[in-house]
């Protein structure tokens, strides 16, 4: 969610894998004895955790680390005739990946979001920021009991791509298609029954969209999706030590929601906004290679553009920090040099659909926002022409900041279309960290290409190398590939014992009860050694939660989202410092099982 703005409407993304037998991973507040706790008790065991082992990193806890110190630029390659024919190779944590063939040489104008795109921020900092505010609100505003103030966030426990059942008080990952393969309600784990019987055994198919679900769809909404978990458990324990009290009587749904109102009034009154302008270097990671990825980009052509849904105060922070290392009243407008128009407050997605928005320039000074006609400049009435001569004879000497730019606040894709000269959709090129706020109704409302920043998949990839050089893939395929023999070994014998005859053997002998009850145990031993080894593969990535992109051995909810409507996905924006400008992606050749032949097996 973009930073100090309205909020704007959230909708859906998806999810992944991972399995069960991680309870001593996984979060165990033995809320059950809730009944000798004091209150202050229960709000430590809401709190405290069987941590996962300090030295694994999560998908989350790898944020924290310093970005690498440089991605080696496209434009810094040796080109020497011998050097020129060589296959150049990027770190692989550092690749643009292909869904779609792009032909960057057809894009007229590149985009960017700002918060979790162009600006990475530490979660351990930031994020417990956010947390920690919205805690005192809920107690201040909402009458939550006192002792959540002493609640603690571990930001390396949740991930992208959970969903949220509001009126049950779960968390469900899921697959591609839809299923649920992991559910925890508050941090326990459902029993597979209890899953099944909620999620997947159901008279009707759930397609876990509207007011009852919420998706984890954002690196901001991870804290509040802890933060609800916590409440959760401590309203069941409450249930039963002190009924008496208002917080037992609010639904989950209820207690969720707060949890957003209060969220967003720490985004409203500044208390976040405050902190980063202080010390961005406590919040922000420094990047030295975005600048030269912005000048790359304007240096082949392409116009460049700012898309946020942060304010044009805050955004002048950020960007600063980041462009020229400037804070407090060093800030300048140097940073604007590297974008040819930049909209603030855009209210997004609303601002790919509702045309009828108005659009308004912003003082840079100020932040006071000014009429304008379709993004031209407006003369106010009663304005004589000397006074506008003077008063832009004043803008002349504030620093240089009006230059040949231009800052917007609000407006539509129809007034950044007409700024950039572009014609239709499929001309831009939009890079965002939002699956639906970015990437799926830009795509799908205008036609821009679109290209996903997925922070997580630096240690995604890391990940991923470490578990081929162990071999576990292959491992596991061999597993699976037993499991399924001897599982159709045994429904034949069966089958076999049933009509009286046996065609397992090459002579005609019936088979015995206790040869088949042998093959089930056989069975049943490869079934749990393959469930055994997919769980510990996903344990490598997330102890809970396991491969951000797998939920089992499906494509989780999250990566089919970002198959189907991200053109590009990378770890990182600055990561397109590393291709040429006018570079032609490519995507891979499409494969349906009958293709392999059917040498391959699944995991």
């Amino acid at each position: 969610r973009a930073l100090l703005t309205a909020p704007t409407r959230r909708a859906p993304p998806n999810a992944g894998a991972s399995s069960s037998s991680f309870a001593r991973l996984r979060r165990l507040h033995l809320l059950s004895r809730a009944s000798t706790m004091t209150r202050r008790e229960r709000a430590s065991a809401a709190t405290t955790n069987v941590r996962r082992n300090n030295s694994q990193k999560t998908h989350v806890s790898s944020l924290s680390d310093p970005l690498p110190e440089r991605v080696p630029a496209w434009s810094d390659r040796p080109t020497d005739r011998d050097a020129l024919r060589e296959h150049f190779s990027v770190n692989p944590a550092s690749r643009v990946f292909c869904n779609r063939s792009l032909n960057m040489a057809n894009i007229a104008a590149v985009g960017f979001d700002m918060d979790y795109t162009l600006a990475m921020y530490k979660p351990e900092t930031f994020e417990v920021l956010a947390y920690e505010s919205a805690c005192k609100k809920l107690v201040e505003v909402y009458g939550y009991p006192e002792e959540i103030t002493a609640f603690r966030y571990d930001h390396a426990y949740m991930v992208r791509g959970l969903v949220v059942d509001k009126k049950r008080g779960n968390i469900l990952k899921m697959d591609r298609h839809k299923y649920v393969k992991v559910a925890h309600h508050g941090f326990q784990e459902l029993d597979a029954d209890t899953r099944l019987k909620t999620y997947c055994d159901t008279a009707k198919v759930d397609q876990f969209d509207g007011g009852n679900y919420a998706n984890v769809d954002t690196l901001f909404a991870l804290g509040e999706t802890y933060l609800f978990c916590q409440l959760v458990e401590l309203r069941d324990a409450m249930k039963e030590t002190d009924p008496s009290h208002p917080f037992t009587a609010k639904a989950f749904d209820e207690i969720y929601d707060e949890i957003r109102a209060s969220v967003d009034l720490c985004h409203r009154d500044g208390t976040l906004k405050r902190a980063v302008a202080n010390d961005p270097a406590a919040f922000i990671h420094a990047d030295d290679a975005l600048v030269p990825m912005l000048q790359s980009l304007k240096a082949s052509g392409k116009k460049v553009f700012l898309l946020t849904n942060s304010l044009w105060d805050f955004t002048n922070v950020v960007m600063n920090y980041l462009c020229t290392g400037t804070v407090g009243e060093d800030k300048s407008a140097e940073w604007l040099d590297l974008f040819d128009v930049v909209v603030t407050g855009s209210c997004k997605p609303g601002f790919f659909e509702n045309e009828r928005a108005a659009i308004f320039e912003v003082d840079r000074v100020t932040s006071v926002l000014k009429n304008t006609d379709d993004g031209a400049p407006m003369l106010p009435i009663g304005a004589s022409a000397a006074a506008v001569a003077a008063d832009d004879s004043l803008r002349e000497l504030r620093k240089g900041l009006e230059k040949q730019h231009k800052t917007f606040q609000g407006g539509s894709y129809r007034h950044l279309h007409a700024m950039l000269g572009i014609t239709v959709g499929n001309q831009v090129l939009y890079v965002g960290d939002h699956i639906y706020g970015d990437i799926l109704r830009s795509k799908k409302t205008l036609g821009w290409r679109t290209m996903l920043v997925v922070p997580e998949l630096a240690h995604e990839m890391r990940c991923l190398q470490k578990s081929d050089a162990r071999n576990e893939y292959a491992k596991i395929k061999e597993l699976r590939r037993r499991r399924d023999d001897l599982a159709d070994a045994l429904q034949l014998a069966e089958d076999a014992a049933r009509h009286g005859k046996n065609a397992t053997f090459a002579r005609s002998e019936y088979i015995t009860d206790a040869e088949i009850a042998a093959l089930e145990k056989e069975s049943d031993a490869a079934r749990d050694a393959h469930r055994d080894a997919v769980r510990a593969l996903h344990a490598g990535f997330h102890p809970v939660w396991g491969q951000l992109m797998k939920a089992g051995n499906q494509n989780s909810r999250f990566a089919h989202q970002l198959e189907r409507y991200a053109c590009l996905y990378t770890s990182h924006c600055r990561n397109l410092v590393a291709y040429s400008p006018m570079k032609s992606y490519r995507g891979l050749s499409d494969a349906m099982p009958h293709d392999l032949g059917g040498d391959e097996e699944d995991m």
